[in-house]
């Protein structure tokens, strides 16, 4: 995680949770420590929304090798742990902040790369995760899907 205005570095956990076609739940856990000049951790939930339908076949199962564009958006509870008042009267040592953004996601059926551009229209901020899913569960794809020769 990098919070673009104020420099802020973090690093974060998440779960990705199909419940719909194109729909994810995503809860998250994000952490910057104290060496950034905010200290301050967040817990929230998003959804992922899929733009290009990235399924195929009659089961609609996710094509891991084919980028995936989402939209996201949630909201995060924000713990600002050496808060001090700031020029911005909506900051409080504990916050509630909505965001959105778009991300891109591709990679195989065990782990996913990401990256996402985020802004939170409260506090006026833009933000980028970068990252790695792992599927743990998948099972891997079988390539070989032709029919057989008939002699």
């Amino acid at each position: 995680m990098y919070n673009f205005p104020i420099k802020t570095i973090g690093f974060g956990l998440r779960s990705q949770i199909l419940i719909a076609n194109r729909l994810s739940v995503v809860p998250q856990f994000k952490y910057a420590p104290k060496f950034n000049e905010i200290h301050e951790y967040f817990g929230g939930i998003n959804f992922h929304y899929a733009v290009f339908n990235n399924t195929a076949g009659f089961r609609n199962k996710i094509v891991p090798q084919k980028p995936l564009i989402y939209l996201a958006a949630g909201i995060q509870y924000n713990r600002w742990i050496n808060f001090v008042p700031t020029t911005n009267p909506r900051a409080k040592k504990n916050n509630f902040l909505p965001e959105a953004g778009l991300g891109i996601s591709a990679g195989s059926s065990k782990f996913r790369g990401f990256i996402e551009g985020k802004a939170n229209i409260l506090w006026k901020e833009s933000y980028g995760e970068v990252g790695v899913l792992f599927f743990p569960f998948n099972k891997k794809q079988r390539k070989n899907n032709s029919c057989p020769k008939i002699n």
